[in-house]
């Protein structure tokens, strides 16, 4: 949880952070614990089928937090497709959450890559993604965690688009069997504060999604 929330710490509603790379089964449930932590509301949209509301409760329990008091917390919706996630993002979840949430979406990008639908109308889909986004952060936290892509995947430079909705990023890698968060260069990430999710002395440097990424 340390490496997590001096990763996270800077986040409060208007900040948006994103987590890309390995692991992000355990790094959901790291933050989202995180956030019931701190009394946050937690909404999580799982676009990567990478839920795991096992691992969500061993996380509670490693931490001393209730089992109730987690799932209570934690509010999970999924989308199968990228028509199924922007829908979400519309109707059924709410465009504004309750001030002061934390949202987390994994893997914002991945259902974009779905050839069976034709490329202009998934960027057209994409952009209203960023729109909702956007509008989420106004009064969220939120934070994205988006899957390295297939090898056979075509990159159509999705990471433009949504490089506006992101303030900083962090790449999270495999060494040796460890997990390991490594700020991206470039661009240049200071370290960040430690602090609470609130914090007015926490802050970061904005930073763009590298082209070609996602």
């Amino acid at each position: 949880m340390k490496p997590m929330s001096h990763y996270l710490a800077p986040l409060k509603p208007g900040r948006g952070v994103l987590l890309w790379g390995g692991h992000l089964r355990a790094l959901t449930a790291a933050a989202a614990v995180w956030g019931v932590a701190r009394r946050a509301p937690v909404l999580v949209v799982d676009a990567a089928n990478r839920f795991d509301p096992y691992q969500l409760v061993r996380e509670a329990s490693a931490r001393k937090i209730s089992h109730q008091e987690t799932l209570t917390g934690v509010r999970v919706a999924r989308a199968f497709t990228s028509h199924q996630l922007v829908r979400l993002l519309t109707e059924t979840f709410p465009a504004i959450p309750e001030p002061g949430s934390l949202v987390l979406v994994l893997g914002p990008v991945s259902l974009f890559y779905d050839e069976q639908v034709p490329l202009g109308e998934r960027r057209r889909l994409f952009q209203d993604l960023v729109r909702l986004l956007a509008r989420i952060k106004t009064g969220s936290a939120l934070l994205l965690l988006q899957p390295r892509l297939p090898r056979a995947a075509a990159n159509q430079h999705f990471g433009r688009l949504l490089a506006p909705v992101i303030d900083y990023l962090v790449e999270v890698e495999s060494r040796e069997g460890h997990q390991q968060a490594a700020r991206r260069q470039p661009p240049a990430v200071p370290a960040l504060p430690s602090g609470r999710l609130w914090s007015a002395r926490a802050h970061a440097a904005p930073s763009q999604v590298q082209q070609g990424d996602l």
